[in-house]
């Protein structure tokens, strides 16, 4: 009988280990998990703060390359004299080239 009530009693002290381990490890796996979310959160922050970097920079961009700001640069535009362009003729047919494709040896 005394060897049932040690056995017993090593049971007992192993099922109370195994719940203080699920305890811990269910405490650890919730805190992970809400240390993810946290990661996560900051993350989508950082995201969005990029994204209206992003908007303000294509809007720069924008406005640098407009045509508008092109016309009211320092740089004036004048049309040509008329007397100073020349025209330039060319035969198409001198600008088709052969191409062959056989190969020399």
């Amino acid at each position: 009988m005394k060897k049932l009530c040690g056995f017993s009693f090593v049971i007992k002290v192993m099922l109370l280990l195994l719940v203080l381990i699920s305890i811990f490890a269910t405490l650890w796996i919730r805190s992970a998990i809400i240390s993810t979310e946290y990661r996560l959160s900051n993350l989508e922050q950082q995201k969005k703060e990029l994204l209206k970097e992003r908007r303000i920079l294509v809007a720069e961009k924008a406005s640098l390359t407009s045509f508008v700001r092109i016309d009211t640069a320092n740089h004036e535009i004048v049309l040509p004299d008329r007397k100073k362009v020349f025209f330039i003729q060319i035969n198409p047919e001198t600008l088709i080239q052969s191409v062959s494709y056989r190969k020399e040896k």
